[in-house]
């Protein structure tokens, strides 16, 4: 029983990290995107300039979905060749900053195919 215990008291490793590869499952053909941010909030929290939200934009993932701030693999690397150094997540504002193109996506539409590299 105290086997079974703390395997239930064991957390889970979060679904996205910083640096994990994933594809946007609504893609035609899937790209390589990295995870760069995390920024904590649900679909219905980020807004465009438009004034909409990312919740309006894809009404069919629930509007308290986790958002993961990626971009395209290729881009990354010509702007930070050493992405994969990093041991934290890529501020937004740095990105904004150093006009490094990243998008907001619904946890739920992306699917991990490649391990960041910090996880064990």
């Amino acid at each position: 029983m105290a086997l079974e215990l703390e395997l239930d008291d064991e957390e889970e490793d979060p679904e996205f990290i910083y640096g994990d590869i994933v594809h946007d499952t609504e893609a035609d053909e899937p790209i390589a995107l990295v995870v760069v941010n995390i920024p904590g909030l649900e679909l219905d929290e980020w807004e465009f300039e438009d004034g909409d939200t990312l919740a309006d934009k894809t009404p069919k993932y629930p509007d308290d979905d986790e958002i993961i701030v990626v971009t395209p693999l290729d881009v990354l690397e010509q702007h930070i060749p050493r992405w994969g150094d990093r041991e934290a997540a890529i501020p937004l504002e740095d990105l904004v900053e150093e006009k490094i193109p990243f998008a907001p996506f619904p946890s739920l539409q992306l699917v991990r195919v490649e391990d960041s590299h910090l996880r064990d």
